[in-house]
C-alpha cells in the first residue's frame, strides 16, 4: 500500500512524485517502457515563464489567452503564469542545467518564440525536455521513499462507489514482458500518461502518447474536456526516410527563421501581422493550405540569416538530425510539414489537478487545465506539467485521502494477458490513424467527421468479435481498444462544436461562435 500511486514518468509524473517523496509520502511511479521515453524527452523548445523586469506577468497572460482564441480559462492561466518564477527555482534545485545568457552567466539565456510578445523562453540548448528529465531522474533516485516499475501497462483503475461517491484506490497493472496482471492499490493516484498523438496518422509524438490515459479515466467515469483542439506542429522536418519522426522547434523561427514556399514567397506574410510567427494553429493552417495550393509535399524554414556558428551554436540536435538526411541547415532551407502534437484537452481537471472521480489526479498532457484553450502558446507545456503537478500533490496533503483506509482486493486467481495476434490489431490501429489524419485533421467538414466516425464505428465490430471470442485479456486488442475509444470521443467532440476556432477549424462552420463554450463529454456520449 503506497500514499501516490503516479501512472507516467514524463516531467509531471516525476515532478509530483519528488515533490510528494519531499514531504515523506511513500510513493509508487510507473512507466509503460523499459524507460521513459514519452513526449518530456522529446521538448526541444523550453519552458516560458518571467524573468526579465521588461517582461510582466500580465503581457504572458495576455499572451497566453491569445493563443487560446478565446477559450482559455484565467484562472489557472493566472496560477500558471505566476507560478513559473518559484517553478524554475525549483526546478533548478532538482539538478536542471539551463542555458545560461552569453553576455551573463548568472542570468539565463532566453529565446522568442511564436505568440510570445517577448524573450521569455528558458531552455537547454534545444533539448530541454531530455535535460529536466535527466536531471529529475538523477534526483528521482537519490530518494528512498520512491518505488519506479518499469514496464507497465495499465489495464484500468480500480474504483469504489458510485457516482459522487466514486474514490480512486489504485490501478491494476500488466507486465509487459511476463504479461501478469497486477493489482497496485494507493491512497491517491496521479495520471500523467501524456497525450494522443499517435492516434493520427502523422505525428511528432513518441509511441506511448497514444491516448491510454485519457481512455481509462474515461472507463472509470471521468469527463473529458476539449479534446477536438489537437495541435498539429506546423513544422516537423519532411524527411520521407527517416524512422522517427522529429520536430522543428519553434524557437528556429523565433531565432529568425523564415518560412518559405518553393517558389522562394514568404507565404506568412499574406497571413498574419507576426508572419512566420504566428500562433501555431495559423501557420499549420497556412502552409496546409500553401502545399494544397502548390501541390507540394512540404514548405520550408529558411535559416540564411543567421550565421553558421549561431545555427549550429543554438540549436546542435536539430543540425545534426538535419545533417543525417542530407540537409546542411546553415546553408539549405529545412523541409517542414506540420504533424499531430499536443492534446490541448483531455481529462477534466480543476486548479488543483482533481478529476470528478474522488482521490485521482491528473496533470501534464492527460489533463485539460483549462490553461491552453482552443491552441496552446508555444513552451507552456512543460511550465504547466510542473506547476500542476506540485499542485497535485499538495491537495492530496490537505485533502484528508492519505488518512482513509483502504482495502486492498486479495485474489487467489493469477491473471495474466497474452501477446498474440499483435499485426491483426496494429493493422486495425493503422486503419483508425489514416481516418483520423484524414478526417479529423489540420483543416475539418462535417461531412469528413461523420466519415471518420463511421469508421470508428465499423472498427468497433472487432472488439465485439474479440469480446464474443473471449479475446480480450491480450495486450494489443487493450491498445487498440483505448485508441478507438479516445478517437470516437474526440470524433463526436469535434461534430458537436459548430464553429471554427483555434485548432478546430471546420469548413462548414469557419466563423467563431460568440457564445462559445468549452465542451465535456464521457464515454458513450452520442454526437
Amino acid at each position: 500500500m503506497y500514499d501516490i500511486l503516479i501512472l507516467g514518468a514524463g516531467i509531471s509524473g516525476l515532478s509530483a512524485a519528488l515533490h510528494a517523496a519531499e514531504k515523506g509520502l511513500s510513493v509508487v511511479i510507473l512507466t509503460k517502457g523499459a524507460k521513459p521515453d514519452g513526449s518530456s524527452n522529446y521538448a526541444q523548445g523550453g519552458i516560458a515563464t518571467v524573468t526579465e523586469k521588461s517582461d510582466k506577468f500580465q503581457f504572458h497572460i495576455a499572451d497566453t489567452l491569445e493563443a487560446g482564441a478565446g477559450l482559455c480559462k484565467k484562472e489557472p492561466v493566472n496560477i500558471l503564469t505566476k507560478s513559473g518564477p518559484a517553478t524554475i527555482k525549483q526546478l533548478v534545485k532538482w539538478g536542471v542545467q539551463f542555458t545560461p545568457s552569453p553576455t551573463d552567466k548568472t542570468q539565463f539565456d532566453l529565446h522568442l518564440e511564436g505568440g510570445h510578445s517577448h524573450h521569455r523562453i528558458l531552455h537547454a540548448a534545444d533539448l530541454t525536455g531530455k535535460e529536466i528529465m535527466r536531471a529529475l531522474l538523477c534526483e528521482l533516485h537519490h530518494q528512498k521513499n520512491i518505488d519506479y516499475l518499469e514496464n507497465c501497462y495499465i489495464k484500468d483503475l480500480i474504483c469504489k462507489g458510485e457516482g459522487k461517491n466514486k474514490r480512486c484506490v489504485g490501478a491494476k497493472i500488466i507486465h509487459q514482458k511476463s504479461g501478469v496482471v497486477k493489482s497496485i492499490y494507493a491512497k491517491a493516484t496521479v495520471l500523467s500518461t501524456g497525450g494522443a498523438g499517435r492516434i493520427w496518422q502523422y505525428t511528432v509524438c513518441p509511441p506511448d502518447s497514444c491516448g491510454d490515459g485519457m481512455a481509462i479515466a474515461a472507463r472509470a467515469g471521468a469527463a473529458l474536456q476539449d479534446i477536438e483542439f489537437m495541435q498539429f506542429h506546423p513544422t516537423s522536418l519532411y524527411a520521407p526516410n527517416l524512422k522517427k519522426p522529429f520536430l522543428i522547434s519553434e524557437a528556429v523561427r523565433g531565432f529568425g527563421g523564415i518560412l518559405k514556399n518553393f517558389k522562394g514567397e514568404e507565404f506568412m506574410n499574406q497571413v498574419h501581422p507576426l508572419h512566420s510567427l504566428a500562433p501555431r494553429d495559423i501557420v499549420a493552417r497556412a502552409i496546409h493550405s500553401e502545399m494544397q495550393r502548390l501541390g507540394k509535399p512540404n514548405m520550408f524554414i529558411d535559416l540564411s540569416g543567421r550565421t553558421p556558428k549561431d545555427i549550429k551554436s543554438h540549436f546542435p540536435n536539430i543540425y545534426a538530425k538535419c545533417m543525417e538526411v542530407g540537409v546542411d541547415i546553415t546553408k539549405e532551407w529545412i523541409p517542414v510539414v506540420p504533424a499531430a502534437h499536443y492534446m490541448c484537452g483531455g481529462v477534466l481537471v480543476d486548479t488543483w489537478s482533481r478529476t470528478e472521480i474522488k482521490a485521482l489526479y491528473a496533470c501534464g498532457e492527460v489533463a485539460a487545465t483549462g490553461v491552453h484553450g482552443a491552441n496552446r502558446l508555444a513552451s507552456n507545456s512543460l511550465l504547466e506539467s510542473v506547476v500542476f503537478a506540485i499542485r497535485a500533490i499538495d491537495d492530496i496533503e490537505k485533502s484528508g485521502f492519505l488518512k482513509d483506509k483502504i482495502t486492498p482486493v486479495k485474489t487467489t486467481k493469477k491473471e495474466t494477458v497474452s501477446f498474440t495476434k499483435a499485426a491483426y490489431w496494429k493493422k486495425r490501429k493503422k486503419l483508425l490513424q489514416d481516418a483520423m489524419w484524414t478526417h479529423c485533421g489540420i483543416v475539418r467538414t462535417i461531412a469528413g467527421l461523420n466519415q471518420g466516425l463511421k469508421m470508428a464505428e465499423s472498427l468497433e465490430a472487432d472488439i465485439q468479435s474479440a469480446i464474443k471470442n473471449k479475446e480480450t485479456e491480450n495486450i494489443h486488442f487493450l491498445e487498440f481498444l483505448n485508441a478507438l475509444q479516445v478517437s470516437k470521443m474526440i470524433l463526436i467532440a469535434a461534430l458537436r462544436r459548430k464553429e471554427s476556432r483555434g485548432l478546430h477549424y471546420i469548413l462548414d462552420y469557419p466563423n467563431q461562435d460568440p457564445k462559445t463554450k468549452h465542451q465535456s463529454i464521457y464515454l458513450g456520449d452520442k454526437k
